[in-house]
């Protein structure tokens, strides 16, 4: 039996962390308010660059998809979980911000659009996820069927066009389909890469600390150069940018070195479960429209250690909280037997569909 890898389950914690982080500083309107202040100045550095330095965390959360999925049987169930889990949430939390915040509103669209998250790209990192997962099968057949040689042929000419030619050469969006990153492909080559990079390491580079901040300090430089935010500084702030790519990569490459202890793993493995609830949660869209939006702009006005120090704890309180939830919503699935029930309808269907293929 494969041990497990204990590295990943953290990679995993650390990645919705950032991710967390970013939508503070993103979606709770530090961004904007310390680009009022101006490009130079000591908090418009300090965010701008701690958001750069988060801003792969999604390209990380498909890396991992590949680098754990690589080696996956299909499973029908799993998808079909995940998909009741962002339903609750879905209707749960909008239910929730209804009776709690008399200010609230709620449209017949709203009620449609609660009951069909996945059309309504309620959250599109699922949506997208949604399509890869069925992709996956095949995506795992390529990769275990073609050569290293083959596959490092395949790599290069994925990363040459849908990351350096996206960025710097296809100046319309719409050419490659890739969304900025926001689309079921993106995650498909990052899964592409995760599962080569599972079944042969990656020997490019060897020092990936290094890689991470020089990626991070060239982005930036860009972002000053361009004009910051109100030019075109974000040139390199997208995700199939090769440097926000680059930083994903190093940083898979380092957590999966990690040599971890199998009590303190264990622990980390049962903490990393809790991620993908917690992204579920915080980006909820009411939840976000009533906790999130332009709700810290304030702490710009606070020197610049003391609104580092209180934007990261802001960031682990809603990580906690988002935790503490989807902890009870687990336990309350569990008695209820609902995942029970969608293991066994969805081995039927998936077998009876195998039958007739």
């Amino acid at each position: 039996m494969q041990k497990r890898n204990y590295g990943i389950d953290l990679f995993r914690i650390v990645s919705m962390f950032m991710i967390v982080f970013n939508h503070v500083l993103l979606m709770g309107g530090i961004l904007s308010k310390t680009t009022e202040l101006g490009v130079g100045t000591l908090k418009y550095d300090l965010v701008w660059f701690l958001d750069i330095l988060c801003y792969g965390a999604v390209n990380c959360y498909a890396l991992i998809s590949g680098y754990v999925g690589v080696d996956s049987r299909f499973k029908l169930q799993n998808i079909v979980r995940l998909w009741a889990q962002v339903l609750s949430y879905s209707i749960g939390l909008n239910l929730a911000v209804w009776l709690l915040i008399p200010e609230s509103s709620i449209t017949k669209l709203d009620v449609i659009k609660m009951f069909f998250p996945i059309s309504f790209q309620r959250y599109w990192y699922f949506s997208a996820y949604f399509i890869l997962f069925f992709m996956m099968p095949l995506l795992n057949k390529m990769l275990h069927m073609l050569s290293k040689k083959e596959l490092r042929k395949l790599l290069i000419t994925l990363f040459v066009l849908f990351s350096i030619c996206e960025t710097l050469a296809f100046r319309e969006k719409s050419f490659t389909s890739l969304s900025s990153g926001y689309s079921w492909l993106w995650l498909a080559i990052l899964y592409t890469f995760g599962g080569y990079i599972k079944l042969y390491g990656w020997s490019i580079w060897k020092k990936n600390l290094s890689i991470y901040f020089s990626m991070a300090i060239l982005t930036y430089i860009c972002l000053i150069i361009l004009g910051g935010e109100q030019g075109h500084g974000r040139l390199l702030m997208n995700y199939p940018s090769p440097t926000i790519f680059i930083m994903a990569i190093a940083l898979l490459n380092i957590f999966s070195k990690l040599d971890i202890k199998e009590n303190i793993g264990r622990v980390i493995t049962r903490l990393s479960t809790v991620t993908f609830g917690v992204y579920l949660i915080h980006l909820q869209p009411l939840v976000a429209q009533y906790c999130l939006t332009d709700r810290f702009s304030f702490a710009t006005n606070y020197a610049p250690l003391k609104m580092l120090i209180y934007l990261l704890s802001i960031a682990l309180c809603i990580y906690c909280i988002s935790a503490v939830i989807e902890v009870v919503r687990a336990v309350l699935f569990e008695s209820l037997k609902i995942n029970s029930l969608i293991n066994k309808i969805s081995q039927k269907v998936q077998k009876y569909i195998l039958s007739k293929i």
